[in-house]
């Protein structure tokens, strides 16, 4: 039973419940005097929840945390047949300064961040400042505002970076700091507070707060994204000389977490997601830290996870902003047991039928709706309750072997087994020997080989949690993999169509059955059909009614009119053009007008293209 949300309505009076009893009526840190709020743990713990609180607003549940890391090349969104100045430009990157989105998730982060530095000084100053609980707090003050800068700086760039609140009297009007003396500020803030935070298991709610184990996962996390390459104003993607010592730091504390809090991953992959679709946490597993949301807020299973029609069944509606990509469906393993969890092929009609969707339609699967706690109601579509994981222990495994892989100018036997233990849980303990011990013989003969690997395995483990995007832009592989994927889709869709080339053996068209316990039965999941199955309605409507019916697949990327690709490839990154994948994609978004006019001329949109 899921007995705890942290999180309420962000505002100046922030009121959080449980499923089981009142938990919290938290008063922004501003509102009264430090020594006040300060002065006990139970009203510090408040002050530390208002933080919290603004994960619990739109500019998060449906903006930041997935619609903002579209387009990459396994999590795309619908785009328009022109520019719109909605999302859908975010994800072509083509978005502009008059979209509504950037002020909206600009002004939240900012506010987060200065919760969290009122946190920060009140928790220093108070008389209780060495209590372990006060020392806690003050490590997930410290966290969840570094977590908002990561994603600041992702997204923007060079940001105003203050580690000190903001009052009345102070100059508001401060300019872009550089990401990299960001980073290091917050990396060397957390390794400070890390050794005096508590696990998971010793906190009230486990994996919903900020716990050491997660701390340390976000050092490497930090480190990582300061090792890594990122885009800078003429166009030009680099990394600091200085990469590998921060490289050094994510291998350091990803061991230092493995050797202090190690934990079997759990051998049940959908398990993981299925708990929170139902509203259970599960402390000392694979997830470190998820947002919490209480019944009647955030969004995952509206806007993130498999599409469920509306009805007169109890569990409402809901959709997805992003799907999954057909290459990346195509890449797994068909014996892969991510790929049935990672990538949904099917929705739910309005009577709760299964039916295949469409080739381009393919949802991030990892959560359903209809597995919540209790049914919502027919009417209900967002506030669905499900939490959002931030980072899970898999992570850390992949960041320890690719830093490792890195620092020793190949794989180590540390980095060997990281990714073992990784692939021994997506796959039977049957199929060990040649899905985990030759795969990773084979992929271990250069650093090259091996970075590829993990390359690839981030995808196949962290599909549809929407890191993907930050992972792409610090191994400077974004434009690469933006170019790959849409020549992917359209050879896809030419040798389905002609039925000859690299793509043709598989699926042309699917053809599937509706069966009366209202699942699906696919004929031909992953393969194009060497022969057609009896088809339902054959040869005359009403004939053979337990027959299958046929449905266009890969066929779909090819436009018969024009003989050449359909509009989702043309569509889905059609602000980057260079399909070479040489040139750097334009991540970075433009400040909202209103941002850079409220500045004072501090603040503009010069370089990167605005």
């Amino acid at each position: 039973m899921k007995i705890a949300k942290i999180l309420g309505m962000a505002s100046l009076m922030v009121v959080t419940t449980s499923s089981c009893k009142d938990f919290l009526e938290t008063d922004s840190p501003s509102t009264f005097s430090q020594e006040y709020i300060f002065g006990t743990e139970a009203d510090a713990s408040k002050s530390v929840y208002s933080i919290y609180a603004l994960f619990n607003q739109d500019a998060f549940t449906s903006r930041l945390s997935n619609n903002f890391t579209g387009n990459s090349d396994i999590e795309v969104g619908g785009v328009s047949a022109a520019p719109d100045n909605s999302r859908r430009d975010i994800w072509s990157f083509e978005t502009t300064d008059a979209n509504g989105d950037l002020r909206t998730v600009w002004n939240n982060a900012y506010s987060a961040i200065n919760r969290a530095n009122l946190c920060v000084e009140g928790i220093q100053q108070s008389a209780i400042a060495s209590n372990s609980e006060m020392k806690q707090l003050l490590g997930e003050a410290k966290a969840l505002r570094a977590l908002w800068y990561y994603w600041l700086i992702n997204h923007w760039g060079d940001v105003p970076f203050s580690m000190k609140p903001t009052r009345g009297g102070d100059d508001f009007y401060q300019p872009r700091v550089g990401r990299d003396t960001i980073l290091t500020e917050l990396i060397n803030d957390l390794i400070s507070i890390e050794p005096e935070m508590k696990p998971s298991t010793q906190i009230t709610y486990g994996i919903e707060r900020v716990n050491r184990e997660f701390v340390m996962g976000l050092i490497a996390r930090l480190a990582l994204t300061r090792g890594g390459y990122w885009l800078y104003p003429d166009m030009t993607m680099r990394r600091k000389d200085d990469y590998l010592d921060y490289y050094k730091i994510a291998r350091d504390y990803c061991q230092k977490l493995i050797s202090t809090y190690d934990r079997p991953l759990n051998p049940n992959f959908r398990q993981i997601f299925d708990n929170e679709s139902k509203w259970i946490v599960a402390n000392n597993d694979d997830v470190l830290f998820e947002v919490a949301f209480q019944k009647g807020f955030g969004d995952v299973g509206w806007c993130h996870g498999i599409r469920v029609d509306a009805g007169s069944h109890p569990y409402g509606s809901g959709s997805n902003y992003l799907g999954m990509t057909p290459t990346y469906y195509h890449s797994f393993d068909t014996l892969d047991k991510r790929l049935d969890v990672t990538c949904s092929i099917i929705y739910y009609n309005s009577e709760l039928q299964q039916t295949p969707t469409a080739v381009t339609a393919i949802a991030p699967g990892k959560w359903n709706r209809i597995l919540m706690g209790e049914p919502a109601g027919s009417q209900s579509a967002k506030g669905t309750g499900i939490n959002w994981p931030i980072m899970r222990y898999s992570d850390v495994l992949l960041m320890l072997a690719e830093s490792a892989n890195e620092l020793g100018d190949g794989p180590t036997e540390d980095a060997k087994q990281a990714l073992r233990r990784v692939r021994q849980r997506a796959f039977d303990s049957s199929l060990w020997t040649t899905k985990v011990e030759n795969y990773i013989n084979s992929v271990s003969g250069s650093k090259d080989a091996f970075f590829k690997a993990i390359v690839d395995e981030r995808a196949w483990e962290f599909g549809g949690e929407c890191i993907r995007k930050y992972d792409l832009i610090r191994w400077n592989l974004y434009g690469k993999k933006v170019a790959e994927t849409r020549a992917k889709l359209n050879q896809m869709g030419a040798d389905a169509n002609g039925g000859v080339g690299q793509y043709a053996d598989l699926p042309d068209v699917l053809y599937y059955r509706l069966n009366s316990d209202k699942s699906v039965t696919f004929y031909n999941k992953f393969k194009r059909a060497n022969s057609i199955p009896p088809l339902k309605d054959s040869p005359s409507k009403g004939d053979n009614p337990n027959g299958f019916t046929r449905m266009n697949w890969l066929k779909g990327l090819y436009n018969t009119t024009t003989s050449g690709p359909a509009d989702y490839n043309l569509r889905t990154w059609r602000g980057y053009q260079d399909d070479s994948g040489v040139l750097p994609v334009r991540y970075i978004l433009p400040l909202h007008a209103s941002t850079v006019s409220s500045s004072r001329g501090v603040l503009n949109n010069n370089g990167y293209g605005y």
